[in-house]
């Protein structure tokens, strides 16, 4: 296996098991520069982000590359200086022309082309036409939402790639809400004028701006002032506006009302899991990108096994690919299921709210009705709060839902716990280990 396609596997399988902002923030252009003696040096794009990578996810990066080379590895993180851009589907580019204002940040192969339209987001995609055709006046701001992995970063990101080739004069700038937190802090913390002067042009100034992932600024005062002011600007100005979140505006929580009413008073459409017509044509669609023969068995029974999240659609045929082309497998069915495991298929039909209650109680050794109840001992909040994150991520329940079903809780702390439980799971290999084992034993 090539240092390229060992980086390319193990990647797959992080992105499964990291937050949308954290994969696309800390490991794009990463790359695996060298590998000797198991010593793997890891190439980062900045010290910042070598840094990062380095304290929060040097165990979670080791155990995957492990699995895959079957050898215990010793890990180095630098910071690659070569001025070649890694050519990855998740890599960013500057799309820059001569004589042309530029694109920012944006990834050339997210095309409508390759954005494959179904019943579950037939209504977005509807939208994104409009706007490429009238930017800043068919619908103005838009606010797109969906589950993790569903295609919104690809459809916001085929807006901008399609305006810069129709719409040659006017300029795009694409980021997470992170990346504006942390780019607001930067020039703040600078202490000086000019470079929160130059922060606020870049912004404000822009013909199309593309925030992915907003809730990220929601509970953060300063950022929020700031988006807030950008925001005005840019609608006064008729720039267009287009934000994604996991959830709708009135759902976020911490969000200042001045920015839900904002987000509220233009056009929201949702996206919703793909069904399994259009699991098979986002399959297929990857294997002639990838210029690989696949049947059609094969693909069905991916298709069928993964129906969650296209990105985890997208790192499971990976995985099945590089593994069978690694270890000289045929790809047939029985592959796919020797692979992955029969539990693969069971998840999202297995998981009903009993189930998960039961599951929890059994393994934290509590009971449904402590759950249920308004106490708050240790031993009881966190079982709580992995109900409430298992409830959101395995079944189809809102938030309100959630609430109902653990003693009338209100939506704010059913967020809270959810966010709670994700930040360990991220951070805390203990407690994602934990979590894993419980949804293993629902979905088993």
């Amino acid at each position: 296996m090539t240092n390229e396609e060992l980086w390319e596997a193990a990647l797959a399988e992080l992105e499964l098991n990291l937050s949308g902002p954290n994969f696309k923030t800390w490991f794009s252009q990463t790359s695996v520069l060298k590998r000797e003696n198991r010593l793997i040096e890891i190439g980062c794009p900045t010290s910042y982000s070598r840094g990062r990578i380095e304290q929060r996810h040097y165990h979670q990066v080791k155990k995957v590359l492990d699995r895959l080379t079957k050898e215990e590895n010793e890990l180095i993180f630098s910071v690659d200086t070569s001025p070649k851009l890694p050519e990855k589907p998740f890599g960013p580019l500057f799309a820059e022309k001569k004589g042309l204002r530029k694109g920012i940040g944006l990834f050339p192969n997210y095309t409508f082309e390759n954005f494959v339209v179904g019943g579950c987001n037939s209504l977005a995609h509807a939208v994104a036409l409009a706007i490429v055709d009238k930017p800043g006046r068919a619908y103005n701001p838009v606010f797109f939402y969906s589950g993790v992995g569903l295609g919104k970063t690809h459809l916001i990101q085929a807006i901008g790639n399609e305006i810069l080739t129709k719409r040659q004069n006017l300029s795009v700038l694409y980021c997470t809400g992170e990346s504006f937190t942390n780019e607001l802090l930067d020039s703040i913390q600078s202490g000086h004028r000019k470079t929160t002067a130059k922060f606020r042009e870049k912004f404000r100034k822009t013909d199309v701006l593309l925030i992915d992932d907003i809730q990220f600024i929601a509970g953060r005062e300063t950022t929020q002032e700031e988006f807030f002011n950008t925001f005005n600007a840019l609608y006064m100005a008729k720039k267009q506006i287009i934000l994604t979140s996991d959830k709708p505006p009135r759902e976020i929580a911490k969000l200042e009302e001045r920015l839900s009413s904002r987000f509220v008073g233009g056009m929201i459409a949702d996206i919703q899991s793909p069904d399994f017509d259009v699991r098979v044509a986002i399959l297929r669609n990857k294997a002639q990108a990838l210029k690989v023969d696949i049947p059609d068995e094969v693909i069905d029974t991916i298709a069928e096994g993964v129906s969650t999240n296209i990105r985890e659609l997208e790192g499971t045929f990976h995985q099945v690919l590089t593994y069978a082309q690694t270890q000289h497998l045929e790809l047939t069915p029985e592959t796919v299921i020797k692979i992955l495991g029969d539990n693969f298929k069971k998840q999202k039909t297995a998981a009903t709210p009993k189930k998960i209650i039961q599951t929890v109680c059994t393994y934290y050794t509590v009971k449904p009705k402590a759950l249920k109840g308004k106490r708050r001992p240790k031993e009881i909040v966190r079982p709580r709060q992995v109900v409430m994150y298992l409830l959101r991520n395995l079944t189809e329940l809102s938030l309100e839902q959630i609430g109902e079903l653990l003693g009338g809780r209100d939506h704010t702390t059913v967020m809270y716990g959810i966010k709670r439980i994700e930040k360990l799971v991220e951070e805390n290999l203990q407690i994602r280990e934990q979590v894993n084992v419980v949804k293993q034993q629902i979905c088993g």
